[in-house]
């Protein structure tokens, strides 16, 4: 789904040739819930983090993008509440204008929060009777902004399906191949993954000691890095195994023009019924197996 360009000071400028991919699969999804969810008693909303302005412009096109947000509200069927969070007030000022302009029939429905995506999804979570709602959540984060904590209180909800692109090259950028990890860095990682079962998983350790160093006195162990792209996307999935109960075997990997990994599309589902984990995962496998061929 692409649009004429426009000239738009705040416009998205991010993401690739996967960016539209990613997008669409997102919206396949996000219409099959629409109707799975047509004739149920539960009040559905739509939970956007990182809403931007509803339009995305990619660093290697012309063109312009319709964005997640946009999309949604776009969609045949409607959510009963669209949650839009964006932290820069230009954009929220941006998305704002689209709504008013191009949706005013929802504007009702609609609400746009200005500020922490981690903190204004913990507000919203806060805000609702689970018992009574549904929601679909897009986490499309800008590097490592997602808290694991926040991830739990999603989970938590027992109400939430959510779609998360994990920063798998930011992640991969922050493992150097010495095991030499500065505390601030090794702090991050803890925070988006959660605690740090990730050294015995991504490190092990060195057994080839440097003679100088030996002999110099230096017999403290080192550590080298030994997970490929294949075992950090399954250590990612097993975290978020740990907290939900339901995560997709076959989240994607998004590579960029020189083929290296650069996000992991990941599908879990926060809800306890056994009814509902089928369905969810069956239409989200589909996505995602489709989109390997």
């Amino acid at each position: 789904m692409s649009i004429k360009m426009e000239n738009n000071k705040h416009l998205q400028k991010f993401g690739g040739s996967w960016t539209e991919e990613k997008l669409n699969m997102f919206t396949e999804y996000l219409d099959a819930y629409l109707i799975a969810l047509q004739n149920m008693k539960f009040k559905k909303l739509y939970i956007d983090a990182f809403a931007g302005t509803g339009e995305i412009e990619t660093r290697d096109g012309d063109h312009q993008l319709i964005g997640s947000a946009k999309r949604a509200l776009s969609s045949k069927k409607q959510f009963d509440r669209y949650c839009f969070i964006e932290a820069d007030k230009d954009k929220v000022e941006e998305l704002q204008r689209m709504v008013d302009r191009e949706f005013p029939s929802l504007k009702s429905i609609v609400n746009v929060y200005q500020g922490d995506a981690n903190e204004m999804l913990i507000n919203i979570i806060n805000s609702v009777d689970w018992r009574y709602n549904r929601a679909l959540l897009f986490l499309d984060p800008f590097a490592t902004s997602v808290d694991w904590s926040t991830l739990v209180n999603v989970a938590l909800t027992k109400s939430i399906d959510v779609w998360y692109l994990f920063p798998f090259e930011a992640l991969n950028r922050m493992l150097p191949r010495d095991g030499e990890i500065l505390p601030a860095v090794e702090k991050t990682i803890n925070r988006i993954l959660g605690d740090e079962s990730w050294k015995t998983e991504f490190y092990k350790k060195d057994m080839q000691m440097n003679l100088f160093d030996y002999f110099n006195g230096d017999k403290s162990e080192r550590f080298i890095k030994s997970a490929d792209t294949e075992a950090i996307k399954e250590y990612i999935i097993m975290r978020l195994k740990s907290i939900f109960p339901c995560v997709s075997e076959n989240a994607k990997i998004f590579r960029n023009s020189k083929n290296a990994p650069m996000f992991l599309f990941c599908f879990a589902v926060s809800n306890d019924s056994i009814k509902a984990q089928k369905l969810a995962m069956h239409i989200a496998n589909h996505i995602l197996k489709k989109s390997r061929k």
